[in-house]
Order: structure tokens, then C-alpha cells, then sequence
């Protein structure tokens, strides 16, 4: 058995439940994909880096040195952002091409209203909406790849704070307050 197998586990885990999360958000409101909403997916990848990066440091005794706790934590992360990322593009351009059409137009709708909240000209009001419309919300491969490039950094700056969290030995002393 590989010794990167139970970060592989952790990282699907991770990746399906990301998954489940997302198609709740499209299936409740497609419009709040535009939001902060999808952003909530990254909660359970975060727990399941430390609860994971904690189990698989249980099971071996502890880590053999940071770097090995850092790569363990790094596959979950890697793992389940590929499988996330992943069925995001299938979701945008197979299962429903009319998202971005949807996301975009509501994004305009919240540009509008936070513009005109601050007391915008019209001018302005135009110049962002024409902004956001030359954009095209449709992934291509092109924007797929910087989103894999993107979700590696980010995974690998995450992984490094967490490997020194996880990285810790169980049997290292407890320091109580004097009473």
C-alpha cells in the first residue's frame, strides 16, 4: 500500500463532499453562484486537511519530519481541488451551459445595486456593467488550467501552515497553568 493512500482517501472525501456542497447551492439558487456562497465549499477541505493530516500522524506514530507531514497534507488538498475543479467545469459547460449566462447576469444585478448604493454616476454604472459583460463566464481549458495552477498554490500555501500544525507529536507534554 502506498504511504500517500490515506491522503488520497481524505483527499476524495474532501473532493466530494465539495462537490455535494456545490450542486446544493445550484439546485436551491443557480444565482447564488455569483455570490460568496461557493466559496463555503472550502470549509470542509480545510477541516478534513487537519482532521486528516491528525489521523494519518495517529496511525503512523508521528511524522517522520515536516516535509512528510507538509506532502500528506499537500495530497488532500491536491486531491480533492483536481475533483472539485474538475466537475465545476463538467457542471459549467456539460450539465448546464446556461450558467455562466445566469451567474453573469446576476453579478450585473449586484454591481448595479452596490453602485447605485454609493451614489455612482450613470457613466460609472455603465462602465462596470460593461466590464463585467466583455467577460465571458464560460470556462474554457485555457481558464481551467490557471484554475488547477491556482488551486496548487493556494493548496501548497494552506498545506505548509497545516503540515506545521499536523507535524506536532501526541506525546509532547502538556503545559498547564500553576494554580
Amino acid at each position: 500500500m502506498n504511504k500517500y493512500s490515506s491522503s488520497i482517501k481524505y483527499g476524495v472525501i474532501a473532493g466530494v463532499i465539495m462537490i455535494i456542497i456545490i450542486l446544493v447551492i445550484y439546485f436551491v439558487s443557480i444565482s447564488a453562484l455569483a455570490g460568496m456562497w461557493p466559496k463555503v465549499v472550502y470549509l470542509p477541505l480545510i477541516f478534513l486537511m487537519i482532521w486528516g493530516g491528525i489521523t494519518i500522524r495517529r496511525e503512523l506514530g508521528k511524522f517522520s519530519d515536516f516535509e512528510h507531514a507538509f506532502v500528506t497534507v499537500l495530497i488532500i488538498s491536491l486531491t480533492a481541488t483536481m475533483l472539485f475543479d474538475s466537475f465545476n467545469y463538467v457542471l459549467y459547460n456539460v450539465i448546464d451551459p446556461q450558467i455562466p449566462v445566469i451567474v453573469k447576469e446576476k453579478k450585473i444585478e449586484m454591481a448595479k445595486d452596490i453602485l447605485e448604493k454609493f451614489g455612482s454616476t450613470d457613466e460609472k454604472i455603465d462602465e462596470a456593467v460593461k466590464k463585467i459583460e466583455d467577460v465571458s463566464g464560460k470556462p474554457t481549458l485555457k481558464m481551467q488550467l490557471m484554475i488547477y495552477v491556482q488551486s496548487i498554490i493556494i493548496g501548497a500555501i494552506f498545506s505548509l501552515l497545516i503540515g506545521l500544525f499536523v507535524n506536532r507529536p501526541d506525546d509532547r507534554p502538556v503545559i498547564k497553568a500553576q494554580e
